[in-house]
């Protein structure tokens, strides 16, 4: 058995029927010798590469009564037919047809009784191309693990790591799970008082930082109330939004700014024209957690998540492109300078669920009410993709990602760079944003408008430097 660390058991503890906890990862495959790769094809190598990847064999069990954080346990296997699906779009399969699909796909919960994820294989797609869309639990891959399955699973440089499927593991007892969680339990909360010290220690640094005039970290509850800012519904609706990753490049430098920066800057800007065309801009400014990853070189291989999260101001309330950039930069430099001090803290914590999950969580639900504002209104992640990939000899033409929507964070913004594309996953509820694509459109405009501001104020240095 494997213990779930306090950032997987959140995944698992925290779902509900409208709190979906999975993710969605899309590899396209280009056609082969001019034809689609068959479905079939498809399957065999699932049946036969799948297996060897570890989470994709596990299956989580929930300690009885709540008494620890849940068990992913190795069943050695797994049946195809019930992870591995296929569906045909009507020929030609546009990009809104297929985006339909997934959007269905990512509304509906996993099953518990079986390892936690499933493929649909998406034919008919247009130019010859086949969609892959895996449906990942959260709790057995972050975004980097995501990377790192791709680039393993797939056809590519990396070579597989793991080379057998071992024997499925005993199903523990109601008793055996108690007993296991009641050790852990012991363990764990023998190192509770240092944990409370490093928490006083990290308290002090920030008020200390926050002396010295260091720039202000976001606080939760800072943000408006937006019409995305509700607990979230069952039925899901995703859109995707590929740019030319030469355009996010050039942007980065002719600003001097980060790709981070720029994909923040350009997620603020893009908010504020979909919320300006409804009459619906806040006084304050919208803000966002941004998952930031722990992850070190010799846990690559671990899976499950290591990650933290940033607390970032989105600048909504600022017009101008160049002067948002600035302003995100300081948000994202003070994040940046407050997670330096200890940055395991905060997964450290989420360890303790019944401290964190119950209460922690639970009263910051009761301020929201209160203050009938969210925590923070949405989440922006930016994560590297993989190197290039085929499967069965088919290119892999692009790879896409959807994050989940959680509490009352009711907007995902997910990016990942791939090739010469940087896709953003867009997904919300269809009760928040039915008109979605919108803000597709919100943010092609948006990046226009960027690399105006950004080529007028490059123009301006340099009539300065040529004056002076």
């Amino acid at each position: 058995m494997r213990q779930l660390s306090g950032v997987d058991a959140l995944h698992v503890l925290e779902e509900t029927a409208g709190q979906h906890m999975h993710t969605i990862k899309i590899a396209i495959l280009g056609p082969r010798d001019g034809q689609p790769v068959p479905a079939e094809e498809i399957r065999r190598w699932a049946r036969e590469r799948l297996p060897l990847l570890p989470p994709m064999r596990w299956q989580v069990l929930k300690i009885p009564m709540g008494l620890g954080r849940p068990v992913f346990v190795d069943t050695g296997g797994f049946d195809v037919d019930r992870h591995v699906f296929v569906e045909r779009l009507p020929t030609p399969g546009g990009e809104a047809q297929f985006e339909e699909v997934v959007s269905r796909i990512a509304s509906i919960q996993i099953q518990r009784d079986r390892p936690l994820w499933e493929l649909t294989i998406v034919e008919g797609l247009e130019a010859g191309r086949v969609g892959l869309i895996f449906k990942i639990h959260h709790s057995i891959m972050d975004g980097t693990a995501s990377v790192r399955f791709l680039e393993i699973a797939f056809d590519g440089e990396e070579e597989m790591p793991f080379d057998r499927v071992p024997p499925p593991e005993p199903m523990p007892t109601r008793g055996q799970l108690a007993r296991f969680a009641l050790r852990g339990q012991g363990r764990q909360y023998r190192q509770l008082p240092a944990v409370v010290r490093r928490s006083l220690v990290a308290g002090r640094d920030n008020r200390a930082r926050k002396a010295s005039g260091a720039p202000s970290v976001v606080n939760p509850l800072s943000g408006p109330s937006t019409r995305f800012n509700l607990l979230p519904r069952p039925e899901r609706v995703y859109v995707d939004v590929t740019l030319p990753f030469a355009q996010i490049q050039q942007l980065r430098s002719i600003t001097g700014a980060t790709i981070n920066e720029v994909f923040v800057t350009l997620c603020g800007g893009a908010i504020r024209r979909y919320l300006a065309a409804r009459d619906e801009t806040p006084q304050r400014g919208l803000t966002c957690a941004l998952p930031v990853s722990l992850r070190r070189p010799e846990e690559i291989d671990d899976f499950g998540n290591r990650t933290s999260y940033w607390y970032v101001a989105l600048g909504t309330e600022i017009e101008d492109p160049m002067q948002r950039l600035r302003f995100v930069k300081d948000s994202l430099d003070a994040a940046k300078e407050w997670a330096r001090g200890d940055t395991e803290l905060f997964a450290v914590w989420q360890d303790y669920y019944l401290l964190f999950g119950k209460m922690t969580l639970k009263m910051l639900s009761v301020l929201e009410r209160v203050a009938k504002r969210p925590a923070f209104n949405a989440v922006v992640s930016n994560v590297r993709g993989p190197r290039p990939l085929s499967l069965l000899g088919a290119p892999v033409v692009a790879v896409r990602s959807m994050g989940p929507i959680t509490r009352t964070l009711g907007l995902n913004m997910t990016a990942w760079s791939y090739g010469e594309t940087f896709s953003i996953g867009l997904q919300s509820c269809r009760d928040f944003m039915p008109d979605l694509r919108q803000l597709g459109d919100c943010l092609r405009e948006e990046l226009s408008a960027f690399e105006r501001g950004a080529s007028r104020a490059a123009a301006e240095k340099q009539d300065a430097a040529k004056s002076g």
